[in-house]
């Protein structure tokens, strides 16, 4: 049988919560590309799946640890 994987949709302000972004700095994200655009859940509603943010938290922290291997 076939596993069922679960991806949960994070709301904005969940989103602004688990990145520490402002609400500017994330719509400048997603208008250059780094962050993608919401998933519509609704007429005026969106979503963001909880694994691309936490890729994009992944990629700041792998960010991090390359810039601090450069400077030692």
């Amino acid at each position: 049988m076939a596993q069922i994987l679960q991806e949960a949709l994070l709301r904005k302000r969940e989103v602004l919560k688990l990145t520490g972004l402002s609400n500017s700095s994330f719509y400048n994200y997603i208008k250059a590309g780094v962050l993608k655009p919401g998933v519509p859940i609704g007429p005026r509603l969106k979503g963001w799946p909880a694994s691309e943010i936490q890729a994009y938290i992944q990629s700041c922290i792998a960010s991090r640890e390359e810039k601090k291997g450069r400077a030692a």
